[in-house]
């Protein structure tokens, strides 16, 4: 497949008003002036969107946001967020203050998002974008404990490195297993009851830009407490589940296989029964036609990585591909936190 990608761009819109002091530099050129994407905000009530600074920012700064009636959580250092809208129609103010850590004074950026009544389903995600700059950046295909704590435990983070939010709604994930279909993701609240830590994004399939997903079953909160690996996962993390399997992957062993984490895993656009697109993979897996079944391990290399207990396989550059020399194993996994800039 095409490792090339290219941001999503989310078009909507929105009126924004800046206000902010130009950073004088030895330069006579202007720096890039800071501007929120994307460039419009409508959301639908107790919806969520990500929000994003573009432009020239000092690398010691400080952002804070901040939404007058929905809440916001803040991803990274700062310069992206998730904002959730309230439960009422109108208009939102959110807030977002720039603190370089040289100056004592700050600079503000200030947003009108129209908040609109809710629909029962949003329209299918659109295939004509070629590219998306998400990628597949680790799974823990091996946890620990016994093969039930194990199924539960298992996980798929996701990672955009670009600049734009990208919705991952309908997008859908394979583990080559031979029992059950494949995964459709969606968000954790509208499968699961269980409540999350209240700082990480559970009713959203948004990922911010340069932010992180992670793939739970459906029962991660239902295992036994003394045999669950206790994740923690940072604030704002998006946290995402399989619409209707009790487990990731196949029915039976999830993305272990019947080998230690010895599955392939494919993202794709398309349907339980058509792939449409492919957006990354791990473990270099043969993609042999349009039907999820046709996809294979390529047995060519050393991947998937053979993974101890309590491992997980950590993509090194979401920028590079997949293959071999592009990942590690990691000792209790890092989910929605890795060593990207």
């Amino acid at each position: 497949m095409s490792n090339v990608h290219h941001p999503f761009f989310i078009t909507t819109t929105i009126a924004i008003y800046t206000s902010m002091a130009m950073v004088s530099c030895a330069s006579p050129t202007p720096s890039q002036p800071l501007t929120i994407l994307p460039t419009s905000c409508e959301v639908n009530t107790t919806g969520q969107i990500g929000l994003t600074l573009n432009g020239d920012i000092a690398p010691n700064a400080r952002v804070s946001w901040q939404a007058r009636s929905g809440s916001i959580v803040e991803n990274a250092q700062g310069f992206s967020a998730t904002y959730t809208a309230p439960s009422v129609i109108g208009e939102d103010v959110i807030t977002a203050t720039i603190t370089p850590g040289i100056k004592t004074t700050s600079d503000t950026l200030t947003v009108i998002c129209r908040i609109l009544e809710a629909i029962e389903s949003a329209p299918p995600v659109s295939t004509q974008q070629t590219f998306y700059s998400v990628v597949i950046s680790e799974v823990m295909g091996n946890p620990c404990g016994d093969l039930n704590s194990r199924r539960y435990n298992q996980y798929v983070e996701l990672y955009n490195y670009g600049d734009q939010p990208i919705d991952v709604g309908y997008w859908w994930l394979f583990d080559e297993g031979e029992a059950g279909t494949p995964d459709h993701l969606v968000a954790w609240n509208s499968r699961s009851a269980s409540q999350l830590n209240s700082s990480l994004v559970t009713t959203s399939t948004v990922i911010p830009a340069r932010g992180f997903a992670v793939i739970l079953p459906p029962l991660y909160t239902e295992s036994d407490v003394n045999e669950r690996m206790p994740y923690n996962f940072p604030a704002g993390t998006v946290i995402l589940t399989a619409e209707s399997s009790q487990t990731l992957g196949d029915d039976f062993f999830g993305i272990i296989s019947s080998e230690d984490g010895y599955d392939t895993v494919t993202l794709y656009i398309g349907g339980p029964t058509v792939i449409d697109l492919v957006i990354d993979t791990y473990g270099t897996p043969a993609i042999g036609g349009s039907h999820p079944l046709d996809i294979d391990d390529n047995h060519v290399d050393n991947l998937p990585l053979y993974l101890s207990e309590c491992e997980a396989a950590e993509r090194i550059d979401p920028h590079k591909p997949d293959s071999v020399s592009n990942w590690n194993s990691v000792r209790n996994g890092t989910p929605g936190d890795g060593p990207y800039q």
